[in-house]
């Protein structure tokens, strides 16, 4: 239908070495940071995504950044976030703070089941839920 601007092999292959990236739970967080602060580096004070794009992203995430447990996650912790099929998971308090995971073992949908956990927890003891008062 013309929807691809490459071949698909190229894109597997982007895709493959896109998921196959190696980061640090700091660096991850850190990235949310950036997207916390309005698209720039907390520590670097360097804009590292445009501002307008900031908001488009938080709501890609807040749609589906954990796979098909995406709307479980915004009920429980109602905050845009990202997980990865290595055990990553990052969560984007806008305006305030971010903050990140790693820890096998995976759900059935691929998120990490105790970095879940830990940052649920974190989100309601510092009442960052977007959806509650």
């Amino acid at each position: 239908y013309g929807y691809f601007y490459n071949t698909p092999p190229m894109i597997v292959d982007l895709y493959t070495r896109m998921c196959s990236l190696n980061i640090t739970t700091s660096q991850l967080a850190l990235m949310g940071a950036c997207y916390a602060n309005g698209g720039v580096n907390p520590v670097s004070k360097k804009r590292v995504v445009k501002e307008e794009n900031v908001p488009p992203i938080l709501a890609e995430l807040c749609m589906s950044g954990l796979y098909d447990s995406t709307g479980d996650w915004m009920y429980k912790a109602g905050l845009p976030a990202k997980s990865g099929v290595g055990g990553g998971l990052v969560a984007v308090a806008p305006g305030k703070l971010a903050m990140a995971a790693y820890s096998p073992p995976l759900d059935p949908a691929g998120n990490t089941v105790k970095g879940q956990a830990a940052l649920q927890s974190i989100i309601k003891e510092l009442n960052l839920n977007l959806f509650r008062s």
